[in-house]
């Protein structure tokens, strides 16, 4: 008998143009499937869950995030000093592949708390062969989606004799582990310009057809890698908050998209680049990026992003013409983020940007059931009938009530399944030991 789940007379964000959004509907999943979304699903034999009250969603995808970073939680509380790259990378010479274990394990989890049901983890704390696999264990236990991201940047010391040994490792890992039809894919983060292994990285993942991407932290780095015929939408960029116009247009030219962190990203750090990647068509998703700094909470994150960006549309506008009054006019483009847009982001269009657009990121009949119940709130629903804004706005992390996952259930009713919260005190304090002595 086929495992059948009934969610009944929820308000539905379907993230489906042809579908639209209903007021109160039901999704029918089977198999793990969305099987079909409308009001008055003949559910017989189905598991029911009520959705009266709550928003039903996609779930949200998370395009950038280090979960190795997950037991080191708030080590670096300020970036401003540049504590992360002085003090916190160089820790990783101490970690262990069941440090990365317990930090995936944890953080798959706390994402999963917060309706985030894909995370892309960029792990760049892989020392030798066991590594990975550890992180990817995790992962699966946990039950999230899971694009596994097998940085190339080098960590000392480390097991591998030299760089093609650790493309060896990469090429293993993919093998053994990358499943398009089941909750691990597998991609690679290559190392930043300059780096003398980069373009045989890019080649690496390209011929496995493998999802890549680069951090950019610098400028000029989409003029040297347009040199050198690199760019495409295989290949996404992290935080680019130094990108020129010009190069974004290239950017957009070749459908190469953008990961801005909204936390990490806003730091004394130039944020403008999110509106002129997108005033320029280059498709801009979010991530949290690290642990050691933020919560793992992707919706949080684009409150975030909501927030900085109306700031800057604002003094953009005053930088430009005379505003009289707190607020300028609206116009077309201003303001750039709405609530629906932000989640758009962080649903459809990061499902596309991943390669997982015809899996997930909409309650599409066929998409696999990857899906968030968010209740409206025990203080009253909102007057304006605006459900991303109501989700972005008006709930926290206490309202998420349920998480679906290929159509099993890992969080109801605000309780993960299988979460052992003593588990997980023990892996924090074991890798903290040893981390930190």
């Amino acid at each position: 008998m086929a495992n059948r789940i009934h969610i009944r007379d929820a308000q539905l964000v379907t993230m489906d143009q042809a579908l639209g959004d209903f007021a109160s509907a039901d999704i029918l999943i089977e198999d793990g499937a969305i099987r079909a979304v409308g009001p008055s699903l003949d559910g017989s034999g189905a598991e029911t869950i009520d959705g009266a009250g709550m928003i039903a969603l996609p779930g949200i995808i998370d395009a950038h995030t280090c979960l190795w970073q997950t037991v080191l939680r708030g080590y670096v509380p300020d970036l401003w000093p540049g504590a992360y790259y002085a003090k916190l990378l160089p820790l990783r010479s101490r970690y262990t592949a069941d440090d990365n274990f317990n930090a995936a394990w944890i953080g798959g989890f706390e994402m999963l708390s917060y309706g985030t049901t894909t995370v892309v983890d960029y792990c760049h704390d892989i020392r030798g062969p066991t590594f990975a696999p550890a992180s990817i264990a995790a992962l699966k236990e946990t039950g999230i989606r899971h694009l596994f991201t097998y940085s190339f940047m080098p960590v000392a010391p480390d097991a591998f004799a030299g760089p093609q040994d650790r493309l060896a490792d990469g090429r293993r890992v993919y093998d053994e582990f990358h499943d398009p039809e089941g909750l691990t894919t597998i991609g690679f983060g290559v190392e930043s310009i300059g780096a003398p292994g980069l373009e045989q990285q890019l080649t690496f993942a390209r011929d496995l057809r493998a999802p890549s991407c680069i951090h950019v932290n610098e400028t000029g780095t989409i003029d040297k890698l347009v040199a050198r015929g690199l760019l495409g939408p295989d290949l996404l960029v992290i935080h680019g908050n130094l990108i020129s116009n010009p190069e974004l247009e290239r950017m957009a030219s070749a459908g190469m998209p953008l990961c801005f962190t909204p936390t990490a990203d806003t730091q004394g750090t130039p944020a403008d680049v999110v509106r002129r990647a997108i005033e320029r068509g280059v498709d801009v998703v979010f991530g949290c990026d690290i642990p050691c700094t933020v919560a793992s909470n992707t919706l949080g994150e684009l409150r975030v992003m909501f927030n900085v960006q109306g700031y800057l549309d604002g003094a953009m506008e005053r930088s430009f013409s005379t505003v009289l009054g707190r607020r300028p006019p609206v116009r077309p483009g201003l303001p750039l983020l709405t609530p629906r847009r932000l989640i758009e982001a962080a649903t459809i269009t990061a499902a596309r940007v991943l390669g997982l657009g015809d899996r997930i990121g909409s309650l599409t009949p066929g998409k696999r059931a990857d899906i968030v119940l968010i209740a409206k709130g025990p203080f009253g629903d909102s007057v304006v009938d605006d459900a991303c804004a109501h989700v972005l706005l008006q709930t926290s992390p206490r309202d998420i009530d349920t998480v679906l996952v290929d159509g099993k259930v890992r969080m109801k009713e605000g309780v993960l399944q299988g979460f052992d919260a003593r588990r997980a005190a023990a892996m924090v304090s074991d890798s903290r030991r040893r981390i930190l002595g």
